[in-house]
């Protein structure tokens, strides 16, 4: 039988988008989301998760991002059954910043805080897609820190989806869970602050390749 999500139950969502060469390299960018269950008003479906974490969290980022950025899709699954497959939704979003990027391995990093101490209580976020006009030297600044701070704000805040169920945003620990047989044993804590680094920060992985 198919995965019902009860209160408490814990949604992975993976958006996922295309980061164009701009003398380089395309890149594909994958951002990875943990929401838990904390109101359930209607049977929860990703359909309707999908909606909410599109609205609420994507669209600031897509506002915030470089033109080079293009969202592809999101993808969602339950976490608790181990083999639910994710269902994905296409999406086909531009960033909305017209203006010369950064260099593509520069990230705008969020940290994830929760009411517990240690690695496994911590997460961050490395999103793709800065301007060079949201800098001054080597920090954010100005109307691109605004931007920034808009999805640093909805990254903390939960969401509510098309059936007005809420999601709270939480840390999934990989390493005190077990979510590769059933039964899982999943380890989240609820996110309790999210931080932003004004210092540009990078993703190696994200790097292009060189040019000559």
């Amino acid at each position: 039988m198919p995965f019902v999500p009860i209160l408490g139950s814990i949604a992975e969502i993976v958006a996922q988008s295309s980061q164009g060469a701009a003398g380089g390299s395309a890149k594909n960018v994958a951002s990875v989301f943990h929401y838990r269950l904390a109101l359930l008003v209607a049977p929860a479906t990703k359909t309707a998760l999908e909606a909410g974490f599109q609205a609420q969290v994507m669209v600031p980022f897509t506002n915030a991002a470089n033109v080079r950025i293009t969202q592809v899709q999101n993808s969602v699954r339950w976490i608790n059954d181990a083999i639910d497959a994710p269902v994905a939704f296409a999406r086909a979003v531009a960033g909305a910043i017209a203006t010369d990027s950064a260099p593509g391995l520069d990230t705008v990093t969020m940290l994830l805080r929760t009411g517990n101490r240690g690695k496994s209580y911590r997460g961050s976020k490395h999103f793709a897609g800065l301007n060079e006009i949201d800098t001054t030297g080597d920090v954010l600044t100005g109307a691109g820190l605004t931007r920034w701070q808009t999805l640093q704000t909805a990254v903390a805040a939960n969401i509510v989806d098309a059936l007005n169920n809420v999601w709270t945003p939480t840390v999934v620990s990989r390493k005190l869970s077990q979510l590769v047989l059933n039964p899982t044993t999943v380890v989240a804590n609820d996110v309790t602050q999210v931080l932003i680094n004004k210092s540009v920060g990078t993703m190696r992985r994200r790097r292009t390749i060189t040019v000559r």
